[in-house]
């Protein structure tokens, strides 16, 4: 998996999630009480805290903890200020 799928994923999860909690089915898609009332599908909770913590330790991204949060926060901050400036060579 590469960084934009797991971006991706992680936003669709928390989008879905439900108080931290996350339905999926056999085939692994995530669906929302609703879709899955609605479907009589039978699914499996997961913690999606944990769920997404896997998917970036599997990039070699540790979300737990905060202080590498902070730190991807302002690399991201400094690449859009810099992509703003244009820079010349």
């Amino acid at each position: 998996m590469d960084w934009s799928k797991a971006i991706d994923s992680s936003i669709e999860i928390l989008q879905k999630s439900d108080r931290g909690i996350v339905l999926m089915d056999m085939y692994n898609n995530i669906l929302t009480p609703e879709e899955a009332a609605f479907n009589k599908t039978t699914v499996t909770p997961y913690n999606a805290l944990k769920f997404i913590q896997q998917q970036f330790a599997g990039l070699g991204f540790d979300v737990s903890k905060k202080e590498n949060r902070i730190k991807m926060i302002a690399l991201l901050e400094e690449l859009d200020r810099l992509s703003k400036e244009k820079l010349r060579f």
